[in-house]
């Protein structure tokens, strides 16, 4: 297996792990999430892009759009999971609605990543 692949997938899935436990201590503390969660999937894009050696200003590029993607992506996906009515996806619709986010922009940026090089 490629080792730029597997760097990435373990980043990618580390951070996603990352954004639920940030997602979930600020909820505990009664904070906002949208700051911790925009430092992680900036560092996640970063670190992705890195492994691949883009250049610092695509990095930027795609931090930035993700950032946006990300915070749309997430209200969007985390309404969805409030009105659904299942009690355990309601409760945890933070969590759930900011790894599955946080895997798709970090899948995103890989592909991006390796079509470029």
């Amino acid at each position: 297996m490629d080792t730029k692949l597997t760097k990435c997938s373990w980043a990618i899935h580390l951070f996603a792990i990352a954004h639920i436990a940030a997602s979930y201590l600020t909820s505990l503390w009664g904070m906002n999430d949208e700051f911790v969660l925009s430092l992680l999937t900036i560092s996640m894009i970063v670190l992705t892009t890195h492994i691949y050696g883009l250049p610092l200003e695509v990095s930027a590029a795609l931090a930035v759009l993700s950032c946006f993607a990300g915070f749309y992506l997430g209200t969007l996906g985390g309404d969805w999971l409030l009105s659904s009515g299942v009690d355990f996806l309601i409760k945890y619709a933070n969590e759930i609605t900011t790894f599955v986010v946080t895997e798709i922009l970090g899948w995103t940026t890989m592909l991006i990543a390796i079509k470029r090089k």
